[in-house]
């Protein structure tokens, strides 16, 4: 079997010496071989020297693991929220740390974040989906083109979204009734309270606050809490809109079941929004949804899929480029429902194996699966 390949950031005192391991780039071509030296060919100069190679290589050259990280950001956020309910001392500096170690670590390998946020159910509903929703701002402020800065102020607006009702959301994904009217008035009011929570804490920046205050106000005038329209909504809360909702839509709750994507209905940037946002796409920034679903492409990280020999797989990489052939698929069960362990790598568009469709609706069979293994993490690194 193809080894299993994971992206590492080359320290700039590797550069010069001889290559611990194997060294790939995006789509698996070899750059430099064990022991031949690294030239500076494979440095980025815009961004951290970021290549790939063998999983069970990865420690040679980084014992980094962002899934790990995910895990403690998450405990951190939960923290903070606890004693700021509690009315103890929370500082600007703590937030904003927290927000630049996520953009940190969506960097060191956005897919396995992305595709792990998708797939793990632990911990509190409500930390998890700021997390998730973070990650996608990261995707749709990188895809803007915005600088490091802006993005990590972005993703520090989704990660606060709801830092002064997070009890309120975690009772909400388990209530099986409809919100009564004092759930119904936090719901509304949690924006505002939110942003109020922050201003109070210290000076973060104004896309940080609006990103907060503003994220769920709608194009045409018919969100909350102020009934902003178009223009007049911050670009980082219509970016945290469109991602807050397409996170809802695969997560869904107790109430709601997620969105379980038919092939049939995603053969375009056009029909994957039309199936995704459904009737939401008039509250919502246009070129923002298109543009979200052309990063991620028709099967994002974390996609379960049934192959044409009905192994349930997972979409673990991408291809850079719109609504792109996954570049790595691993079936996880065989066709009589079998665990594979480990999980077997499939490739795509080469004759012998093709998605057949979408199988998102497997994931409430696959609870206790350690997902980190998919991406080269974990007990399988």
């Amino acid at each position: 079997m193809k080894a299993l390949l994971r992206p590492v950031v080359l320290p700039p005192n590797l550069i010069g010496t001889r290559a611990p391991c194997d060294l790939f780039n995006v789509q698996g071509v070899l750059l430099v071989s064990a022991d031949s030296v690294i030239g500076f060919s494979v440095r980025n100069p815009f961004r951290l020297t970021r290549v790939f190679c063998n999983a069970d290589q990865a420690a040679l050259i980084s014992d980094v693991n962002p899934i790990a990280r995910l895990g403690q950001i998450g405990m951190n956020l939960a923290e903070i929220a606890d004693r700021l309910a509690r009315r103890q001392t929370v500082s600007l500096n703590e937030l904003s740390t927290l927000s630049r170690t996520l953009y940190e670590t969506w960097l060191q390998d956005t897919d396995a974040c992305l595709g792990y946020a998708h797939q793990c159910k632990s911990g509190r509903p409500s930390i998890r989906h700021a997390v998730f929703v973070s990650l996608l701002v990261a995707e749709l402020a990188a895809a803007h083109r915005l600088d490091n800065e802006q993005i990590v102020d972005f993703m520090g607006g989704a990660l606060t979204m709801n830092i002064a009702k997070l009890r309120l959301h975690d009772e909400m994904y388990d209530c099986s009734a409809k919100p009564n009217p004092g759930q119904l008035t936090e719901i509304r009011s949690h924006p505002f309270e939110s942003r109020r929570l922050l201003e109070n804490i210290g000076k973060f920046e104004k896309s940080w606050l609006d990103a907060v205050g503003s994220h769920h106000e709608n194009i045409d005038g018919s969100g909350y809490p102020q009934s902003l329209k178009g223009a007049k909504i911050a670009l980082s809360a219509r970016m945290l809109r469109v991602a807050d909702i397409f996170a809802a839509r695969l997560t869904g709750r107790k109430t709601r079941r997620p969105l379980y994507w038919n092939i049939q209905r995603t053969r375009s940037t056009r029909d994957i929004v039309q199936h995704v946002f459904c009737n939401d796409q008039r509250h919502l920034d246009s070129p923002l949804m298109n543009q979200l679903i052309r990063t991620l492409g028709r099967f994002p990280p974390g996609s379960l899929v049934r192959l044409n020999n009905l192994e349930l797989a997972v979409v673990a990489r991408r291809i850079p480029g719109e609504l792109a052939t996954p570049r790595e698929t691993l079936s996880i069960r065989d066709n009589q429902g079998r665990i594979l362990d480990p999980p077997r790598q499939r490739n795509i568009g080469h004759g012998e194996y093709e998605i057949r469709n979408y199988a998102n609706e497997e994931s409430q069979r696959l609870l206790s699966y350690d997902w980190q293994k998919v991406w080269g993490y974990g007990t399988a690194s």
